[in-house]
């Protein structure tokens, strides 16, 4: 048996954070200010900053004066019960801290003439507000490039071009992983006293701004024994069918809408109360019904909003201005001319099981961020990058403390030869190449009625198409180079984060938050006001139900978001 010095290179650290967005800088930097030696390894670019660097820059908090509590009820109603409530008590407790540090780094938000942050309520809730970046375009790239300055000060160590495929363990402790450079193939081993998982959330490559999210963090921690939860939810977005744009959730609350091909603004009769302003899970909804009975295709309506406004949301820099004059040169004004706009499935909610401070179930095994299963298919404007802050501060700190009382152990030189040898046996140069499975996969996936509006018979019909990839396709897959590499682990993960979520939605009998099933449009209170739990027992996936903990949260719901929409049965 080789010995570990021959079988790559071996970096030890204190705290090994996977993961360079946001939620994993906030993390590394938290970590190192506690005096933790700390090492960011991303499988993009170094420094690059994850989908925030893509994202609008936008920030949910409480401001001082306001009640946490407001907050909260408000996610318990939106959540339609299934709300995480001592956790998100903990993030609204400390998001205001978060969006300080942030201007301390040089981001700037939006303020009235009175000085004040200026919030935009968000889905018709009583409290939650997003605070918009100051200048449209480039909010997100100023949040990471501040992270990235703070991490440079604090000496954290950062690794790009690399991807971590699997936790080393020692008598059930994670204590360290191992991975390889996309580019040239070398492979790492990397000690650690402490992992932190800041891998986000899946996806399916469905566009440039989430082509990166596949779920390989959550793929490689379940298969150390992590259990999973709400993998029954997948975000569906709204978006563009010629181009990309952001500030969605800002521009619904001012009066933007969807439209049809007859020009009416079907979401007031789907959703008499709140109209287009609902969560875009109830729009895609309407959207589908829509194109379904033969009123598509669907338009975004920008033309209500008040002029002020338009000039709030107008991009001034960054690849959303680029997009916004190639627009103009074709003749399209987004905020005149009405744009055809799409349902499009992005990524899944499913994430880690963890505590408040981000401990999973396996020692020494940490997660943050949107690597968690926070969500059940909603989504607030601005909620993610507050919930990525808040929580990669806390756990980074955790993580921290932990490693210092917890010396890097010795690593199994066998169960490094085994990832390292399953890992290169991928590689050769007949096979079938990983984009031709990620496109089966989409075509099993992205159909209105297995992603959007679900039923028994479309869920077992991809399931099956799934299965099929699963045991016949995905051992033939071969890669050519580290390149290629990298995407066949990814699409091992895309598979495996596809048929959780089809598992689940066939289990979730039911229709709450996120989750539409057709032939059980109901909520169902007694029976599934509980989270699916997955955990796997040699290698077998196991779905188990889990109630909503109310003895000990400090509200029960007593009104449901869902209620809000309306359709005939």
């Amino acid at each position: 048996m080789a010995k570990l010095e021959s079988m790559g290179k071996i970096i030890e650290t204190g705290v090994l954070v996977i993961g360079g967005g946001p939620s994993g800088l906030w993390a590394a930097n938290r970590a190192a200010e506690l005096g933790s030696d700390v090492l960011v390894v991303d499988k993009g670019p170094q420094d690059w900053g994850g989908l925030a660097s893509q994202s609008g820059g936008d920030f949910d908090a409480v401001l001082p004066g306001e009640n946490v509590d407001d907050f909260v009820q408000d996610l318990v109603y939106y959540y339609d019960g299934l709300c995480e409530q001592d956790l998100m008590e903990e993030i609204y407790k400390h998001s205001y801290e978060r969006l300080t540090d942030y201007q301390r780094f040089g981001c700037e938000f939006l303020t009235g003439q009175d000085g004040k942050l200026r919030g935009v309520p968000q889905r018709g809730l009583d409290h939650a507000k997003l605070y918009p970046a100051k200048f449209k375009g480039s909010g997100g790239e100023d949040m990471t490039r501040g992270l990235v300055n703070e991490s440079n000060r604090l000496g954290v160590k950062r690794l790009g071009r690399t991807l971590v495929t699997d936790m080393l363990k020692r008598d059930g402790v994670v204590v360290g992983a191992v991975g390889f450079d996309t580019r040239n193939g070398e492979f790492y081993i990397f000690k650690a006293g402490a992992v932190v998982l800041a891998t986000g959330e899946g996806g399916w490559k469905a566009a440039y701004l989430s082509n990166t999210a596949t779920g390989e963090g959550t793929h490689m921690a379940f298969r150390a024994g992590a259990e999973l939860k709400n993998c029954e939810f997948v975000r569906v977005w709204n978006c563009p069918t010629q181009f990309a744009w952001e500030s969605q959730t800002t521009l619904l609350p001012l009066g933007a809408r969807f439209v049809n091909a007859n020009g009416e603004s079907f979401m007031d009769r789907y959703c008499p109360t709140l109209g287009s302003k609902t969560d875009q899970h109830y729009n895609v909804i309407g959207m589908a019904i829509e194109a379904r009975e033969g009123r598509g295709p669907i338009y975004f309506d920008v033309s209500p909003l008040q002029p002020e406004n338009r000039e709030l949301v107008k991009p001034q820099t960054g690849w959303q201005l680029l997009n916004y004059q190639k627009l103009l040169a074709l003749g399209i004004d987004f905020f005149r001319d009405k744009t055809e706009w799409m349902p499009q499935l992005f990524q899944t909610c499913g994430g880690l099981v963890a505590d408040i401070k981000g401990r999973t179930i396996i020692p020494g095994l940490f997660v943050t961020g949107c690597a968690r299963g926070i969500e059940p298919g909603l989504c607030i404007g601005g909620l993610h990058l507050c919930i990525t802050a808040v929580t990669g501060y806390i756990t980074g700190g955790i993580a921290a403390n932990y490693a210092k009382s917890h010396e890097s152990s010795q690593i199994e030189d066998d169960e490094v030869n085994m990832f390292k040898n399953r890992l290169y046996a991928h590689l050769a140069k007949n096979g079938i190449p990983p984009k031709k499975v990620i496109r089966e996969i989409q075509e099993a996936v992205f159909p209105y009625e297995v992603c959007i509006i679900k039923s028994e018979k479309s869920l077992k019909n991809a399931l099956s198409k799934v299965e099929r990839l699963k045991n016949e396709v995905l051992p033939q897959m071969k890669a050519t180079d580290a390149h290629y590499l990298m995407k066949l682990v990814e699409t091992q993960a895309i598979a495996f984060m596809t048929e959780l979520y089809l598992r689940a939605s066939l289990m979730r009998a039911e229709t709450r938050a996120g989750h539409y099933r057709e032939d059980y449009p109901d909520r169902d209170d007694k029976n599934w006001l509980k989270w699916i739990v997955i955990s796997q027992t040699d290698g077998t996936m196991n779905l188990r139900v889990e109630p909503v903990p109310f003895d000990k949260y400090k509200f029960k719901p007593t009104r449901y978001y869902m209620d809000n929409f309306k359709i005939s049965r």
